[in-house]
């Protein structure tokens, strides 16, 4: 009778015991589902996207310029922080440069780094207003030589001489255009290319 007493108090504890397990069971369930119906869906989780493109200078130096960037804006700002170092009073024509040369197929710091060994950037020319920062047509002891319009209009026109009378006549190493651009120099180690190239490889 005892024993029969003991399985019938086991049997109405079992009972209590399952409904329990179950009531907690069910609400683990319940708080998981609600958790991942917090989440939004995959489709409208952003996704990093591949707008973004980083441009390599013809010289090899990279800068991040915005959303998308080309080579051309790279140079530029290149030649503009040059010339605004420098106080120059072609820094406002940095993009001319770029596009002069260009068009005309010769190395963008060129036309910089000549003005730069020849007037300090335009900043020491024969008159003010001759805007002729390249010494164009100023002979050894001359003080005065080709004058230009305008800077657009010198700028063009001293990429234009460049091209046509030194890299379309296979000119093309500032030891040769050197030769002819600043005859003395050679006599004096070369000393016109030397400038002329130590400015080229400042503006990286």
């Amino acid at each position: 009778m005892e024993v029969m007493v003991r399985k019938l108090m086991l049997v109405l504890a079992w009972f209590p015991i399952t409904v329990l397990f179950l009531g907690i069971n069910l609400t683990v369930l319940s708080a998981s589902a609600r958790a991942k119906d917090a989440l939004p869906p995959l489709s409208v989780i952003p996704q990093y996207s591949d707008d973004f493109q980083i441009a390599v200078a013809t010289s090899g130096t990279s800068q991040v310029l915005g959303a998308t960037v080309i080579a051309a804006d790279a140079r530029s700002l290149l030649l503009e922080s040059f010339l605004r170092q420098h106080d120059s009073p072609m820094m406002p024509y940095a993009d001319l440069i770029v596009q002069k040369s260009d068009e005309y197929g010769i190395d963008f710091r060129l036309v910089v780094a000549i003005a730069m060994c020849e007037s300090n950037l335009g900043k020491r020319m024969p008159t003010r207003d001759s805007y002729n920062a390249w010494g164009i047509s100023v002979y050894t002891g001359e003080q005065s030589g080709a004058t230009f319009r305008d800077w657009p209009f010198a700028i063009d026109w001293v990429s234009n001489y460049i091209k046509v009378n030194y890299y379309d006549r296979g000119l093309i190493t500032l030891e040769d255009i050197g030769a002819v651009w600043a005859p003395p120099s050679v006599e004096n180690g070369n000393s016109w290319m030397n400038c002329v190239e130590s400015f080229q490889g400042s503006i990286l």
